[in-house]
């Protein structure tokens, strides 16, 4: 579990990893921090729209095997990354990682689920995916203190090594694991009739959409709009990943407790969106701003284990197939956010961001009402 960890780790610190050196990249390779803005979009938007049409074509393998090749182009991607001399290049190579990157989530949570006995399935889901704040934790903050430190290349050299790490644990640790509950492309829509997955789809697309067009150019407004020093992003950037793994472990304990469901998504995206709408308000007081910041990383980080522990147990018995459909609604939404934040920073500045996660997070939480009470067994 630890090894797969690692691998979620490396994936979510490799599609997040410019989001902490938009200034640096953007000044190097001579465009906009919008526009370096969309290797984040655009990556996003393949891994979410080819997640169902790979995860479908890779029913039959072996998920060891697979998992080793996906770890195996990041290694790869992270290296042509580091090497890239124009945004042509950089933009090129992001596809192709995020040609594969879709598929890992598509099985990443299936694969802890049978890991451990029933009881501990929320538990381990937890704990795989305490890999995406860690991420967050020290992927995005030490890449973008290596990058002031050194330069952008270098944070993403760093990150190759570590995902070489993760293929080496993977090989070493993971057992076999032979597919089981797989289903053709072309059942995947008769999946959404389960009225929860359609809704738990639709909660993390708008919410998603939010926090995405908001953070993608968080540094830009704690610059510019609260007035923190360029040499203390990164330890806010920590602070805010060390904030979402405190989430992350809270969701699961919650979680596997038995409460609702219903009622704790409800509470994580109602914190994400409060948490934005008073960063904005408080403006530039400083001790406030972090408090919200803090905030801010601990709810939503707690919100995947929430939303796809409801996406399992919704579809229990097309368990792989029903993340494909989430990973696509998580992963476009990814790319649709840090495009609209993209627009909204070009043409308005800051807090236009904002403004736009909080809308988004806004309308996650009157769409999550409609969410029916699901049974607390895995």
């Amino acid at each position: 579990m630890i090894a797969v960890a690692l691998g979620v780790f490396t994936v979510t610190a490799t599609e997040t990893m410019p989001i902490g050196l938009l200034p640096d990249m953007a000044t190097d390779l001579k465009v906009s921090e919008g526009t370096v803005g969309l290797t984040v979009t655009l990556y996003g938007l393949f891994a979410g729209l080819l997640a169902p049409v790979l995860t479908a074509a890779g029913r039959g393998l072996d998920r060891r095997h697979l998992l080793l090749v996906i770890l195996t182009v990041f290694v790869l991607g992270n290296v042509l990354t580091a090497m890239a001399v124009s945004h042509v290049w950089l933009m090129v190579v992001r596809l192709l990682i995020g040609f594969i990157h879709g598929v890992l989530w598509a099985i990443v949570a299936s694969i802890a689920v049978r890991l451990v006995p029933p009881a501990l399935s929320v538990r381990a889901t937890a704990v795989v995916f305490s890999g995406i704040s860690l991420a967050t934790v020290v992927g995005v903050p030490l890449g973008t203190i290596v990058g002031q430190w050194l330069d952008w290349r270098a944070a993403f050299w760093a990150l190759a090594a570590c995902s070489a790490v993760a293929l080496t644990a993977t090989a070493v640790l993971m057992p076999s694991m032979p597919p089981h509950g797989g289903v053709h492309l072309s059942e995947l829509p008769r999946l959404l009739k389960a009225g929860n997955l359609r809704t738990a789809v639709s909660v993390t697309a708008i919410v998603v959409i939010g926090h995405y067009a908001a953070y993608t150019y968080i540094t830009p407004y704690l610059l510019r709009d609260v007035g923190v020093p360029s040499n203390r992003i990164g330890v806010l950037l920590l602070c805010f990943g060390a904030a979402g793994v405190v989430g992350n472990f809270i969701a699961g304990a919650v979680i596997g407790r038995g409460p609702a469901l219903r009622s704790v998504v409800l509470a994580f995206v109602a914190g994400t969106g409060g948490s934005m709408a008073l960063l904005l308000a408080v403006g530039d007081r400083k001790p406030a701003a972090i408090v919200l910041l803090l905030s801010w990383g601990l709810t939503y980080s707690a919100l995947p284990v929430a939303l796809q522990t409801l996406v399992l147990r919704s579809v229990p018995h097309a368990r792989e197939a029903a993340t494909s459909l989430y990973v696509l609604s998580f992963n476009v939404s990814i790319s649709l956010g840090a495009l609209f934040g993209s627009l909204a920073l070009d043409r308005s500045g800051p807090s236009l961001v904002m403004i736009t996660g909080m809308v988004f997070c806004a309308a996650a939480l009157v769409v999550a009402t409609f969410l029916r009470p699901e049974p607390t067994a895995p």
